[in-house]
């Protein structure tokens, strides 16, 4: 149990290092584009927690298995322990003993946490645009304004949102307005966002096809402009609440339900799994089947993806849902072959108890 508790420990963290090393980097990459605001990409970031547990932990306990009894197979172990009289079925029920409390917790986090996660991570985002509507503007470069209201550019942007050297297009492409100010902020009054320019030029109808050109200059310009309002990002699937999938008659509520429900199970299925592939010949080396298993790993989540898919179309019952891809892998896991005992002939039985040899 201390061997198993440890190196479960240690390939969790590294496989989460791994893969939010590569989240991270996505993150950056779209605070740098202006797709989310930088002040909360390392919220974001934890906030994807529990999401990646989900699909990390089975795959965490294949591994984990695969290297605590493959290293007892490896020194000999597990063949002193079993000619000792401890059968296979002992370390069976290890094995399950130890991640029951894991699929249990594993359960909470699907059920519970991850829609929270995503609902939190939406609003989040929410709100960091409401609170500074150019969080997301580059300076020197040509930023595209939230719901493809135009272009904007700023020479230069401080940290309270002021700007200098600016640029804007903003309007309809049949008529377009260019302003160009030297001074200009995004002020946020009553859940409206308002732009106000100082000391620069209105261009009105600029490179459109009419001939008519509207130049004026002013010291001052503010204007209301609603396009630039953040517009609520509509719910993610993964956001609602699993009571509320279990009452729903959707195919797509009910194929979610069924992910929801047949993820933590595959932790208990793949630590048995490890314990079968660990077993290993005394010339093999200790990782020979670690390929298997992550093979093994791979097809069970594409089979996971597929039944959900034919779900969503109304293919595959409800009734049943993807019970049957873990019930496989778990017959797989528990499945052992019986070695024939060879027959002992009557003249052969007579000769062994009398300690004798038959010939």
């Amino acid at each position: 149990m201390k061997e198993l508790s440890a190196t479960f420990l240690a390939v969790l963290i590294v496989l989460l290092l791994i893969a939010f090393g590569t989240e991270a980097t996505k993150l950056l990459a779209m605070a740098v584009e202006g797709k989310l605001p930088a002040s909360v990409v390392l919220q974001v970031l934890f906030l994807k927690i529990p999401a990646a547990l989900e699909i990390l932990l089975p795959l965490v306990a294949l591994i984990s298995v695969l290297l605590v009894f493959g290293r007892m197979y490896q020194d000999q172990e597990m063949v002193v322990l079993q000619s000792c009289g401890i059968s296979s079925g002992y370390f069976k029920k290890l094995v399950a003993w130890f991640f029951i409390p894991l699929v249990i917790f594993t359960a909470w986090i699907t059920l519970y946490v991850t829609p929270w996660s995503y609902q939190t991570e939406r609003e989040l985002i929410r709100e960091a645009q409401e609170i500074s509507p150019v969080a997301g503007l580059i300076p020197g470069k040509f930023n595209v304004l939230p719901n493809a209201a135009g272009v904007l550019y700023a020479k230069t942007i401080d940290a309270k949102g002021g700007m200098k050297g600016v640029w804007i297009q903003y309007g309809d492409e049949e008529i377009p307005w260019v302003l160009v100010a030297e001074k200009g902020r995004f002020i946020q009054q009553q859940n409206q966002i308002i732009l106000r320019l100082e000391s620069g030029w209105s261009y009105r109808g600029l490179g459109s096809d009419t001939d008519e050109l509207q130049v004026q200059t002013f010291s001052r310009f503010e204007s209301v402009l609603p396009a630039l309002s953040i517009a609520a990002a509509k719910p993610s699937k993964f956001e609602a609440a699993t009571s509320e999938l279990w009452h729903s008659d959707h195919l797509q509520d009910q194929a979610t339900l069924q992910w929801r429900l047949v993820t933590p199970v595959g932790l208990l299925v793949f630590g048995l799994l490890g314990l079968k592939l660990s077993k290993s010949n005394p010339r093999e080396g200790r990782f020979a089947k670690l390929f298997v298993a992550l093979v093994a790993y791979i097809v069970y989540n594409q089979l996971l993806v597929y039944g959900q898919d034919l779900m969503k179309e109304g293919a595959w019952p409800n009734w049943i849902g993807l019970w049957p891809i873990p019930a496989l892998y778990l017959v797989w896991a528990l499945w052992q072959k019986t070695i024939p005992m060879p027959e002992v002939s009557a003249l052969q039985r007579k000769g062994l108890s009398f300690g004798g040899s038959s010939k």
